[in-house]
């Protein structure tokens, strides 16, 4: 596979960006499909995701708020 310039923004397909994401290619086309993930189509017609793009969801994904005394949200204590 060649590398991209460093001028040339990265895209993944919706395999590479399902991995990411932790979800199937199948709903990495649903949510182009439905506006929820910004897209590139090339000329033969196929979606592309920018890398920058997907990365930085996923982090905001990873993200847990932290509820009172450290406990995650809708931990109960005795």
């Amino acid at each position: 596979m060649r590398q991209p310039k460093p001028s040339e923004p990265k895209h993944l397909t919706a395999s590479q960006a399902a991995a990411l994401l932790q979800v199937s290619p199948k709903t990495v086309s649903r949510w182009a499909k439905e506006g929820k993930l910004p897209f590139v189509r090339t000329l033969g017609g196929h979606r592309r995701y920018p890398d920058s793009e997907i990365r930085a969801l996923v982090d905001s994904l990873s993200e847990r708020p932290v509820g009172e005394e450290g406990q995650s949200p809708g931990t109960r204590t005795a």
